[in-house]
């Protein structure tokens, strides 16, 4: 799998171009802006993927009319807030779904009620989830502390280690947030 970054937006959200068997999806895009063009280049996008709704992940959603953009249904009013004229084609993303080969999607609510984590082997896209050393906001509309417990959980319970790339700020790996991270340390222990 191939993987590229940028960030973008005044909030510093990471955009990720990702490229498995011969399709690209570019994820969480923040902005149209001459950053986004000039990173995706001449490339084909086969999706946009949007791990959340929040504005800041989805305002480039609109720099590539013709390609389509996923987003969980439950964070479709999110995307719309942004734009009163949503991107092209707009299709569901639920738990399971295969997005490239090889990148499954995984309903993570919390941060947001459709926020998803992609995860691959090794690595997982985890959006507002998961940061190093922290954990994305609750406070936010449709944000719940108990969703988000239960979302961490989940991922802290994957077996082995993985690559986690956020949606702001730098790489970390699971484990090491399994171990430093103040909101996942014991957190399976807990019931």
């Amino acid at each position: 799998m191939n993987i590229a970054s940028i960030c973008l937006g005044p909030l510093g959200t990471n955009c990720y171009l990702v490229e498995e068997s011969g399709q690209r999806v570019l994820i969480d895009p923040a902005e149209d802006s001459a950053a986004l063009h000039a990173f995706v280049g001449s490339r084909r996008i086969d999706a946009i993927i949007n791990t959340h709704g929040h504005f800041d992940h989805v305002g480039g959603d609109w720099a590539f009319p013709d390609t389509p953009v996923k987003i969980h249904p439950a964070d479709l009013s999110l995307l719309k807030a942004t734009h009163p004229e949503p991107p092209g084609t707009i299709e569901g993303l639920a738990e399971g779904d295969r997005v490239l080969d090889g990148l499954t999607v995984f309903h993570t609510p919390g941060h947001s009620p459709g926020s998803i984590v992609l995860i691959g082997e090794g690595i997982l896209f985890v959006g507002d989830l998961l940061f190093a050393g922290s954990i994305g906001r609750v406070d936010l509309p449709g944000g719940s502390p108990n969703d988000m417990f239960s979302s961490l959980r989940r991922i802290v319970a994957l077996p082995g280690d993985y690559t986690v790339y956020p949606g702001h700020g730098e790489t970390t790996m699971l484990d090491l947030e399994r171990q430093r991270n103040p909101f996942l340390v014991g957190i399976g222990d807990r019931s």
